[in-house]
C-alpha cells in the first residue's frame, strides 16, 4: 500500500516531468482512439456491404461469347445476335441449392379482361398517348399485370392492405383501390383474366396459315405470322381470381414521367396474386409467365460451388455467374481508403511516440538515481521499487486514457468526415478518368446489364456512388482495445524504467551522489 501512496505522491512532487510523459502519453492514446474507432467502423461498413454485394448472385449473358455462338452458327456470312433465354424450370430449380440463404421467385403475366375497365384503357389495346399521339406499345398484349409473389411494395410501405387480406390460397388476388372504385369491385368478386401461353415453333411444321390450329404435345395452339414471316403458336388461357383484399397504393402511377399513358404501363392495374397461381396454367415447355428468380448465397465465398451446381442443372456456358463485384468496389473503395490511411497514421504514430516515451522514461530514471539509492538503502527490493515506477506510469495511463477516450470520440467523427471526403473526391476523379478513356466499353457494360435474366434485377450495374457519409460509433470491442493498447504502452515505459533500475546498486549511487 505505501508503494502505491508513494507513486501518486510522487506524480504531484515531479509534475513538469510527468506532465511531459502524460502529453506524449495521450497523444498516442489519443491517436490510436480516433484510429481505431474509425478502423473498426469501417470495418463493420466494410463486412455488411461485403454480405450485401457479395451475396445477391447475378446470372448475366456473356456478351462475347454470345456473339462467338452467332458466329458460329452463321451460314450466309450475317450475325444474328439472339438473347439467351433461361427457362422458368431452370430458374425455379437453381433456388434448391444447400449453398442458399434464401431465394426469392416472383413472376408476371400480361392479361385482359372482358369485365372491367382498366385505368387509362384506350378503345385500341396496346396503346396509349404521349405528347397528343397515339403510340404503339411492343408486347400490348394485356392491360393487366397479373404479377404473383411480388409483395416488396407492402414490406416497402408503399402498399397496405385497405380492405380484406393478402391471397393465402391459389386463385386468390388483391387489387388497387383505384381499380376497385373504377369498376366497382367488392372482396369476393370473382374477376375473369385471359392470358396466351406460347410454344416453340417445331422445324418440322410445314406451311400454315394465320389463325391455323396445330397440336403440339396434345395442346392445340394459333398459329401467329408477323410482319417478317416468323411463325408463333400460342394458346389462350383463363385466370379465375376471387378478390380477398383491397390495397392502398403510394407508388407512382407510371415508372417515368415520360412514358405514355396506357393501360398496360399503369401500376393501379396489377393484380397481386401467387406465382403458383400463374404458373398452373402454363404448360411444359410453355412460356408466357415471366419468371424472376433472385439468389442469396449463405456465404459469399461459397460462389465457386453454387456456379458448378448451377452448371451440373443445365445452366449455358453463354451465362455468367457473379456477384455485384463492380457496385462493391464503387462504393467500399473511399472506406478502404479511409481505414487504410487510419492504421498507417495509427502505426507511425505508436512508433515514434513509443520511442520519444522510451527516451523520456529513461532520462527519468537516470534523475532519479538518488531517490531510487535512498529507497534500496531502506532495504526495499528491486521489485519493490520498479513496481512504484510502473504505478506511476500506469496512473498517468489511466488519466490519459480517460481524457483520451472522450475527446477521441467526439474529434473522430470530423476527422472521418474530412478523410473520407477527400477519398471520395479521389475515387470519383478515378472513375470519371476511366470512364472518358473507355467510354465505349462502359457502354457495353449497361447493354450486357440489359440482358439479365431473372437473378437479381439488374445489380452487375457499377453505377452505384461511393459512400459520402460515415457514421463513427464507438462500440466495447474498440474499448476494450484501447485499453490493452494503453496497459501494453505502460507495461513497456515501465520495463524500459526496470532495465534501468536493475542496473543500479545503492551504495555505488549514493558514493556518486556524495
Amino acid at each position: 500500500m505505501y508503494i502505491i501512496q508513494n507513486a501518486l505522491k510522487n506524480l504531484v512532487r515531479n509534475k513538469g516531468r510527468n506532465i511531459m510523459i502524460g502529453s506524449i502519453i495521450f497523444a498516442i492514446i489519443l491517436t490510436t482512439v480516433i484510429s481505431l474507432i474509425i478502423n473498426n467502423t469501417a470495418t463493420s461498413v466494410i463486412e455488411d456491404y461485403k454480405d450485401r454485394f457479395g451475396s445477391e448472385v447475378s446470372i448475366t449473358p456473356n456478351m462475347q461469347k454470345v456473339q462467338e455462338e452467332a458466329m458460329n452458327n452463321s451460314t450466309d456470312g450475317k450475325v444474328r445476335m439472339m438473347r439467351p433465354e433461361i427457362s422458368s424450370e431452370l430458374l425455379i430449380q437453381f433456388a434448391d441449392s444447400e449453398y442458399l440463404k434464401e431465394s426469392i421467385a416472383t413472376g408476371s403475366v400480361m392479361g385482359n379482361s372482358t369485365q372491367i375497365n382498366a385505368i387509362d384503357q384506350t378503345d385500341d389495346d396496346g396503346t396509349g398517348t404521349t405528347g397528343g399521339q397515339m403510340v404503339r406499345m411492343a408486347g400490348g398484349n394485356g392491360n393487366y399485370s397479373l404479377l404473383g409473389d411480388s409483395w416488396s411494395d407492402f414490406s416497402d410501405g408503399l402498399r397496405s392492405i385497405e380492405s380484406g387480406r393478402l391471397p393465402e390460397e391459389d386463385g386468390e388476388c388483391v387489387i388497387s383501390m383505384d381499380l376497385q372504385e373504377e369498376n366497382n369491385i367488392s372482396v369476393g368478386d370473382t374477376l375473369l383474366f385471359t392470358a396466351h401461353m406460347r410454344v416453340p415453333t417445331p422445324d418440322d411444321i410445314g406451311d400454315v396459315n394465320d389463325e391455323d390450329t396445330i397440336e403440339v404435345n396434345g395442346i392445340e395452339y394459333t398459329v401467329s405470322i408477323s410482319g417478317l414471316g416468323t411463325v408463333n403458336l400460342q394458346r389462350e388461357v383463363e385466370y379465375s381470381l376471387s378478390v380477398v383484399g383491397i390495397y392502398n397504393d403510394l407508388t407512382d402511377e407510371y415508372s417515368n414521367s415520360n412514358m405514355p399513358k396506357m393501360a398496360a404501363l399503369n401500376r393501379r392495374n396489377e393484380i397481386l396474386t401467387s406465382l403458383s397461381t400463374l404458373l398452373a396454367q402454363r404448360g411444359v415447355d410453355e412460356s408466357g409467365v415471366s419468371v424472376n428468380v433472385t439468389y442469396y448465397l449463405k456465404d459469399p465465398s461459397m460462389l465457386s460451388a453454387f456456379e458448378t451446381e448451377v452448371r451440373a442443372k443445365g445452366l449455358s456456358d453463354l451465362f455468367d455467374v457473379s456477384t455485384d463485384a463492380a457496385s462493391y468496389d464503387s462504393i467500399v473503395k473511399p472506406v478502404l481508403g479511409l481505414k487504410s490511411i487510419s492504421i498507417t497514421f495509427m502505426i507511425v504514430v505508436m512508433v515514434l511516440g513509443g520511442v520519444i516515451l522510451l527516451l523520456l522514461t529513461s532520462i527519468s530514471i537516470r534523475e532519479r538515481k538518488y531517490e531510487i539509492g535512498v529507497l534500496r538503502a531502506m532495504g526495499m527490493k528491486k521489485a519493490k521499487v520498479a513496481l512504484g515506477i510502473w504505478t506511476e506510469i500506469f496512473a498517468i495511463t489511466c488519466v490519459c486514457l480517460v481524457i483520451g477516450l472522450g475527446v477521441g470520440t467526439v474529434v473522430a467523427q470530423p476527422v472521418s468526415d474530412v478523410l473520407l471526403k477527400s477519398q471520395v473526391a479521389a475515387a470519383e476523379t478515378n472513375t470519371d478518368t476511366h470512364q472518358g478513356q473507355n467510354g465505349m466499353f462502359t457502354g457495353g457494360g449497361r447493354t450486357a446489364g440489359a440482358f439479365m435474366m431473372g437473378s437479381g434485377g439488374g445489380i452487375n450495374s457499377s453505377n452505384e456512388k461511393p459512400l459520402s457519409e460515415m457514421k463513427i460509433t464507438l462500440d466495447l470491442i474498440t474499448v476494450l482495445e484501447i485499453i490493452a493498447i494503453s496497459i501494453l504502452l505502460a507495461s513497456l515505459a515501465g520495463l524500459a524504467s526496470i532495465s534501468k533500475i536493475t542496473k543500479y546498486e545503492p551504495i555505488k549511487i549514493l558514493m556518486e551522489r556524495n
